[in-house]
């Protein structure tokens, strides 16, 4: 019992967590006083409650994910590039640490984001994420729990390998990008205007989550659209418009449909390749009459 009890305390008090509940209550102010689209209550109930017990369900695994990650780079090596090196110093050169990191796991991130969305294995994880008929603040962590496990070998072990950072410093100064994950799947229609290819805004991000043909596999990135843009993903966002979101033909309507998607959806996959394969395979020879 007191073991199960610091393990609750260790999650509900932390970084995680804490971000998680004070960005659905601000975002979710602005959501309420100036939605884009009305949301009913029982769509945010679901996405509410999926969110705080996955939070539970990541924080179960990610001491394992650690220790996956930690050994990853043991083995190939740590920091081979300094940034404290060019002479940031202080604040200034934690910002500016944090700066280039979030550019690199930008990067590194929205090739994640593609392969997820390039590779129909994948996939399965991902569109419970994409799913989400009424994009909101609690969207940014409707992400099932095993998509967590890429996570370290897309970014995490990575990043660690290329760059050494202040670790304490960045640790704390790191949560802002994160903030702004669950501020861009905000129900509320806001953009850069001519600036829109600094910053990923609520309209750039929703153009990713449009259902509208010219928006399917556009806009990967989390912060900076400068990667879209240098690979031929991005679209602009027009202040105008607010499309509808989801995957067609996909809906999940409890917690139990939401952790089930990925397993049907391989599931489905593994009965075609089956069915592809006794399509394709050659009438038996008749055997001759005695």
């Amino acid at each position: 019992m007191e073991s199960f009890l610091v393990w609750f305390l260790n999650i509900v008090l932390g970084d995680d967590f804490d971000l998680m509940l004070t960005m659905f209550i601000l975002v979710g102010l602005a959501e309420y006083f100036f939605p884009a689209q009305r949301i009913p209550r029982s769509h945010y109930a679901l996405d509410l409650g999926f969110a705080f017990v996955n939070v539970f369900a990541v924080g179960t695994i990610a001491p394992f994910l650690s220790l996956a990650a930690a050994y990853g780079i043991q083995k190939v090596g740590f920091g081979f590039i300094d940034l404290r090196a060019l002479g940031f110093a202080g604040i200034g050169g934690s910002l500016f640490a944090l700066f280039v990191g979030t550019l690199i796991w930008d990067f590194l991130q929205y090739w994640q984001h593609r392969a997820e969305h390039g590779s129909q294995v994948l996939w399965q994880l991902h569109v419970l994420h994409h799913c989400d008929e009424h994009t909101n603040v609690t969207t940014a962590a409707r992400h099932h729990v095993l998509e967590f496990v890429l996570a370290p070998v897309f970014v995490t072990v990575p990043t660690a390998i290329l760059f050494q950072v202040p670790p304490v410093t960045i640790a704390i100064l790191s949560l802002i990008p994160y903030a702004w994950l669950y501020f861009t799947h905000a129900n509320i229609n806001l953009g850069f205007g001519p600036f829109w290819w600094l910053l990923v805004s609520p309209n750039y991000h929703r153009v990713h989550h449009s259902l509208r043909p010219e928006h399917i596999d556009r806009n990967f990135v989390n912060w900076f659209p400068v990667w879209d843009i240098l690979f031929g993903t991005g679209v602009a966002p027009r202040w105008s418009e607010c499309p509808s979101t989801g995957v067609a033909g996909v809906s999940v309507r409890s917690l139990r449909d939401a952790y089930l998607l990925p397993l049907k959806g391989w599931r489905r996959m593994l009965l075609r390749q089956v069915g592809d394969g006794l399509a394709r395979r050659p009438p038996e020879e008749t055997l001759p009459s005695a």
